[in-house]
């Protein structure tokens, strides 16, 4: 993997409301790096969505397991370690 961000990185974004603030926007650009948007409504463009959603899927089928745990940071860990990068296949 290369090192990030770089000289000519692309930052590359959804369309949350924070991602267009303008510091935030400053604070990448510094670094060299370029800043793109997503179009709206494109989770099929967006991995992060796939891994929330096999997350979601772990979490709704083990309910009671998920329920029943103290620790919500335990149990987004077994989750998390369920979820292989298959899932972007």
């Amino acid at each position: 993997m290369n090192p990030y961000p770089g000289k000519n990185s692309v930052f590359i974004m959804d369309n949350a409301r924070i991602h267009h603030d303008e510091d935030l926007v400053k604070s990448i650009e510094v670094f060299g790096c370029r800043v793109l948007y997503l179009p709206p409504y494109s989770p099929d463009l967006n991995p992060i969505e796939t891994a929330f959603l096999a997350l979601k899927s772990w979490l709704k089928k083990y309910r009671d397991v998920a329920n029943n745990c103290d620790d919500p940071i335990y149990i987004l860990f077994v989750a998390l370690s369920q979820t292989t990068s298959s899932i972007f296949n």
